[in-house]
């Protein structure tokens, strides 16, 4: 089988009618995915994550070496599942603008939410992106997705690669103390946009958001995480939907420590509408399970 058709996810059960953007951008590689217009002064939040097949999400880091996300999706990274969840992660990067929390960001200091990230050098796989980035383009969204990152400390090292290089617009929503040290560490001189609130709790990270789609023009925002602030997030009601990968790796909860688990979707009151896997035998299950409702 080509690896083309082998990484495909096929959504037998796909309960979405939704209008932006339904038609797919590379056939052969993935299925089309629509999406909902934005609330009217509010994006559009979807979320990415990774979880085991007993439902852990993240721990707490022994060390650099210890990355819960590698971890979950387990094995030989060229095995066929994990492509197509980097795959899918890629394709999702094309449908409007990008967020993570400051502690993605200190640990994964090289990363650029973009769809081809620095150490995507796959030959085959260039005219995947090329096909993503038209795909951005061509309805009117900026080459590069904004970057956005919450962090209420401000505490971020703008040495890394997000906030130097060119294309790129980073916004980070922040507190007034978190303010003051990005402008002492240069963020004005890198032009990176701040939105200050009081406090990023429920209030604080509505009235964000709100001027993310007000002042930034952010129609749709897709969030990878960490964990905590995809829980402040659905806490104040503005998560919208999140796609699950679920591996078929179990963790040994007990050799870990701050142990995090999925949502509990249908405790939440979350509707599953869509689930794939990219052949009968795999043990990945891809879920799309949707929160709020237009």
């Amino acid at each position: 089988m080509p690896e083309n058709a082998a990484t495909k996810i096929y959504w037998h059960l796909n309960n979405v009618k939704d209008p932006f953007i339904p038609e797919s951008p590379v056939p052969n590689r993935f299925e089309a995915i629509g999406f909902p217009h934005a609330w009217p002064d509010l994006p559009w939040v979807f979320a990415n994550m990774v979880a085991s097949a007993n439902g852990v999400v993240a721990w707490k880091r022994k060390g650099a070496e210890d990355d819960p996300v590698l971890a979950i999706l387990g094995g030989d990274p060229n095995r066929i599942e994990r492509r197509a969840d980097k795959l899918l992660m890629r394709y999702l990067r094309t449908f409007g603008d990008m967020s993570i929390g400051a502690e993605t960001n200190r640990s994964q200091p090289n990363l650029i939410q973009t769809p081809r990230e620095s150490w995507d050098s796959e030959p085959e796989l260039q005219e995947v992106y090329e096909a993503l980035y038209n795909r951005r383009t061509r309805y009117g969204l900026s080459y590069h997705p904004k970057n956005i990152i919450y962090s209420p400390s401000g505490r971020l090292e703008l040495k890394n690669p997000v906030f130097n290089t060119d294309g790129v617009e980073v916004i980070v929503i922040t507190t007034k103390n978190g303010a003051d040290q990005l402008l002492t560490n240069g963020a004005k001189d890198k032009k990176i946009s701040l939105i200050v609130e009081d406090k990023l709790d429920v209030a604080g990270l509505i009235n964000a958001h709100r001027k993310l789609s007000n002042d930034f023009g952010v129609r749709r925002l897709n969030c990878e995480g960490g964990e905590t602030i995809l829980r402040a997030l659905q806490g104040a009601g503005i998560l919208d939907e999140v796609f699950v990968t679920y591996t078929d790796v179990e963790i040994d909860e007990s050799q870990h420590e701050g142990v995090l688990h999925i949502f509990d979707f249908e405790k939440i009151g979350a509707k599953l509408i869509a689930e794939g896997k990219i052949n009968p035998e795999s043990g990945y299950t891809f879920r799309r399970w949707r929160l709020n409702q237009r």
